[in-house]
């Protein structure tokens, strides 16, 4: 019993086993270089490059604006709804009264039916 148990007796080894060498860790680069997708190869922190705040301004279409509240709160147990007033006022530079009136880049593309299909069929065609 005791030779049966001296031959089963082994290191432990993995079963996976890695196909080629270990991959070796490329240096860092010292210099900045522009990513291949930018326009013309601009640099971050470069003068073309806009700061994300300036660029997020100038793409807002409207502006919210938050209601404004009466003076006095009203008491437990009434209708809170006329706790806020809502003031008329015409729109101003860059304010939509809708957002039908926003443009068409902000749309939602209309579904087709080819993809409706492809909905309705659980995704596989």
């Amino acid at each position: 019993m005791r030779q049966t148990a001296a031959k089963l007796a082994k290191s432990y080894t993995p079963m996976i086993k890695f196909v080629g060498t270990k991959h070796p860790i490329p240096p860092h680069a010292s210099e900045i270089k522009a990513h291949p997708c930018t326009v013309a190869g601009m640099l971050p922190g470069s003068p073309e490059c806009i700061p994300a705040g300036e660029f997020l301004s100038k793409l807002k279409p409207f502006k919210v604006v938050p209601f404004k509240g009466q003076g006095a709160r009203n008491k437990v147990g009434e209708n809170s709804n006329k706790a806020y007033k809502f003031t008329d006022r015409p729109l101003k530079e860059d304010e939509v009264a809708s957002i039908f009136e926003l443009p068409s880049k902000f749309h939602f593309r209309p579904i087709d039916s080819a993809e409706m299909d492809a909905i309705n069929a659980g995704g596989a065609l």
